[in-house]
């Protein structure tokens, strides 16, 4: 159970950061998760698997969705065919982009056009805004495809392609302003520090931390209309659960995420005084209070057991590491192909692509340590939500049925998928898992 796009709790608050410094055409805007899809995906049109899933997603589906019908279920194995599919796809694509723009030269012309800024400062940041809409441009046929022609087929979107492209500009314009910060640190301490790759991953943390606290109030509101929520009852429920695990002052809202998609999701986000729990209003229509209730306390078993800060840290390591590799590597590539390239030295910013490339490269590689640790941290926080909010087993299984029925989340995948890809244990093991929990407390109920 996830919250909106890269603005949520650990592992997609440390993705934000990396998103900033390594991924241009990373969009901040308040898109749908579900445990069954860690990353949004951009990538190409493969014509052995739209036909296909385009057509089986075409039938109009004529009964309520859950529980689960067989039209339903076919749509379901169809869905998560293509998005195994373009897992593999999305990380292809973004290597293809990044060389592009490499291997022609044409980071290095961007780098001449922003030339034309006097401050070094604001040079920088002509040239990232450039990059950020050659990379945007190269990557929108297969973001079209992919997040508004897919999602549309098998009825998940309610936008029309305008509404779609003006919140997909609006993310990208959020990425320039922003992601030239971490950008402009990067090639600081490149200049200035032998160790830059440790000075960075120290100093990215401070913004990290940052971006998480204004994130739900400054970021998240450009996208979706946040309200307190309106059911009296359940927003008492909510705070009783959250008094009880140590969390005051908390704010309950509700976000029109229909207006973008008919997935469900709920969660806790913001730090300090920005701190806040959050429904989709998908959510509250079709989950009962007690499947509400759980979800809920999952959600807060995340805050409540520091998962954001083991995220922060967690971000800080594999930005050393990564860029450790960079620091080891990316001399010789650079010596290689410095004609082709327009650049010979690291502290070019027109050297941004191809650290982008590597790191791209180490963090596909890297995905089964990073998933493996939150496929922990989501079974400790599931254990939290059953002790918490007392509910019986049957109740948290239903919560999660309905999530995968509801966002067409493969239950089962394949083990090397979701061992590569799931950030999130897969349904059915949860399912079985809290079906057969037992509370280790007996004063456990919800009062």
């Amino acid at each position: 159970m996830l919250s909106a796009g890269t603005l949520r709790k650990w592992c997609l608050a440390a993705a934000v950061l990396v998103a900033a410094v390594l991924s241009v055409t990373a969009s901040l805007r308040a898109s749908v998760s579900d445990s069954s899809h860690p990353q949004p995906d951009t990538t190409v049109h493969d014509s052995s698997v739209s036909t296909d899933t385009l057509a089986a997603a075409g039938v109009t589906e004529t009964e309520p969705i859950y529980p689960m019908s067989p039209e339903r279920y076919r749509k379901l194995v169809s869905y998560s065919r293509l998005n195994n599919i373009w897992r593999f796809i999305s990380f292809f694509v973004s290597v293809g982009v990044l060389s592009l723009i490499l291997f022609t030269g044409f980071s290095a012309r961007l780098r001449n056009w922003a030339a034309v800024a006097r401050k070094s400062f604001l040079r920088l940041w002509l040239y990232f805004a450039l990059f950020s809409v050659a990379a945007y441009v190269l990557s929108f046929p297969f973001d079209i495809y992919r997040n508004f022609m897919v999602e549309h087929a098998y009825g998940f979107s309610n936008q029309t392609f305008w509404q779609w492209w003006a919140d997909d500009l609006k993310g990208l314009a959020v990425t320039v302003v922003i992601g030239v910060v971490p950008v402009a640190l990067l090639y600081w301490v490149i200049r200035r520090f032998r160790r830059w790759w440790a000075v960075f991953a120290i100093g990215a943390v401070p913004f990290l931390i940052l971006l998480m606290v204004i994130a739900p109030v400054f970021i998240a509101p450009l996208f979706n209309k946040f309200e307190p929520l309106k059911d009296p009852h359940l927003r008492e429920e909510i705070l009783d659960l959250a008094r009880k695990a140590g969390i005051e002052d908390s704010d309950v809202f509700q976000v029109d995420a229909s207006r973008q998609s008919n997935k469900l999701n709920a969660y806790v986000t913001g730090l300090f005084g920005t701190k806040r729990i959050v429904l989709y209003d998908t959510l509250i229509e079709n989950f009962t209070t007690g499947e509400i209730l759980f979800v809920m306390g999952h959600e807060i078993g995340h805050y409540v057991m520091h998962h954001v800060w083991w995220g922060v840290l967690f971000a800080a390591v594999f930005i050393a590491l990564g860029l450790w590799l960079v620091n080891r590597l990316i001399h010789v590539v650079i010596a290689r192909f410095h004609r082709r390239f327009g650049f010979d030295h690291l502290a070019d910013i027109a050297s941004l692509p191809l650290i982008m490339l590597f790191l791209t490269v180490f963090g596909f590689l890297f995905n089964p340590v990073a998933n493996g640790v939150s496929r922990y941290f989501e079974h400790r926080a599931d254990i939290y939500g059953m002790e918490i909010s007392g509910v019986d087993g049957e109740t948290a299984a239903t919560a999660f049925d309905k999530l995968s029925v509801f966002n067409l989340a493969d239950p089962d995948p394949n083990p090397i998928i979701e061992f590569w890809f799931y950030d999130h244990p897969a349904l059915k093991k949860r399912m079985a898992f809290v079906r057969n929990y037992r509370p280790a407390r007996s004063d456990d109920s919800r009062d």
